[in-house]
């Protein structure tokens, strides 16, 4: 589908550096940011998720603000990313000749560090609220880094044994964390989702229980909602949550609110305020689904083959999208049934930093993985960071 490319950003290098460009190739001004701005000048903008490997067993988390510097890190141990054996993956046996029944750590697959095997469903790891990053340093032990660099220990996840997994998402007000355990110590896997107090794991509720083809683990929060990944695609899919659908979960009632995507309509992209992007084969087009499931056609591609990356805005009326097939190639921009192609936008899995920003490839591409720009859509200028790793969020990250 020429979506697994775009799945993951990777960001090679030492330390983070900034350099200010202007979208159309003309001169460039540059300058070296300090590696952690101080505390007291502190952004309260958006700021980028970024991890990468340190070594075979521990990575970093670093906060970058819109001018490309980084505002704060923590480093930790990986946790615990074995892959999930759904039904037809490479750890569920799959025929397609690549399954694996050996779990090995995920240190060892260093271009996904935030991921499980090839040919498994790339879970996602960490959790983002509206003031901090939550991540796993080793199996159990979840930690915080706040955009004033503050740190430490928020909760400790379940004990998960050797056939079990546990996967989390943290409430925006940083009050609650809702833990999926898919458990295949029985030859049915269940997945169970529990909510419970952030702090202390107080008032535990347990709000779903599903085997397949039903699974469903928790990604995020709306409106006090919780919400659920269903559905697992495998090898890279076009979204950070391994997803083909989403549902909204009322946490009291266990009632279902919405479904976002599925299989006529497989979500790509990441998450936003406004709800996601999908892809719908009967248009070949880019539907824009809001958070009761309606579904708005944007983007129509050139070529009905594509099924890429797509970022929809904060206020649902712009999708970034990219096109590598057929007679048009490149990325860019749809609003308002108004397309505007970028000279940064293709290459790179692009997303929305908030309304006027926008997380874009750097002038020159990637270059080995090793850059990532912050363009100002009011300027169109592009901060280009030099920094390892992989984006892997954005805060504020409430939904």
């Amino acid at each position: 589908m020429g979506a697994s490319a775009l799945l993951v950003v990777l960001l090679t290098a030492c330390q983070a550096d900034a350099t200010t460009s202007p979208a159309s190739p003309a001169a460039t001004a540059s300058a070296s940011a300090p590696p952690i701005a101080s505390t007291s000048a502190t952004p309260a903008g958006p700021l980028v998720v970024v991890s990468n490997p340190v070594d075979q067993v521990h990575y970093s988390i670093s906060l970058i603000d819109v001018d490309g510097r980084t505002v704060a890190r923590a480093t930790a141990a990986y946790g615990d990313q074995k892959p999930v054996p759904f039904p037809g993956s490479a750890a569920g046996g799959s025929p397609s000749g690549m399954a694996n029944p050996i779990v090995q750590p995920i240190a060892l697959y260093r271009l996904l560090p935030d991921a499980g095997a090839c040919c498994d469903a790339f879970l996602p790891t960490i959790s983002v609220s509206d003031t901090r990053v939550y991540f796993p340093d080793g199996p159990r032990t979840i930690r915080y880094l706040g955009r004033d660099g503050s740190t430490g220990v928020a909760t400790t996840l379940p004990e998960a044994g050797a056939l079990a997994r546990a996967v989390f998402s943290v409430s925006p007000d940083d009050q609650r964390i809702a833990i999926g355990v898919f458990d295949w110590s029985s030859p049915v896997m269940i997945t169970v989702v529990t909510i419970q107090d952030l702090q202390g794991g107080d008032h535990p509720v347990e709000v779903r229980r599903s085997a397949f083809p039903l699974e469903a683990w928790p990604v995020g929060w709306h409106a006090g909602n919780l919400v659920l990944a269903r559905m697992p695609a495998f090898g890279g899919a076009p979204n950070p949550n391994a997803a083909t659908a989403y549902s909204v979960l009322n946490p009291v009632t266990g009632e279902d609110l919405g479904f976002l995507g599925g299989m006529t309509c497989p979500v790509v992209g990441p998450l936003s305020r406004a709800g996601t992007a999908c892809v719908a084969g009967r248009c070949h087009c880019i539907m824009a689904v809001d958070w009761t499931g309606t579904q708005t056609p944007t983007y129509s591609y050139a070529d009905p083959s594509e099924m890429n990356w797509a970022a929809l805005s904060p206020d649902g009326h712009a999708v970034i999208f990219s096109e590598i097939y057929g007679p048009r190639t490149g990325g860019g921009i749809w609003r308002d049934g108004s397309v505007t192609f970028m000279p940064n936008y293709s290459g790179s899995p692009n997303q929305w930093l908030d309304e006027s920003h926008t997380i874009v490839a750097c002038t020159a591409g990637d270059a080995g993985g090793e850059c990532f720009g912050i363009q100002d859509l009011r300027t169109t200028t592009t901060v280009e960071v030099t920094l390892p790793g992989s984006i892997v969020g954005v805060v504020p990250g409430g939904l």
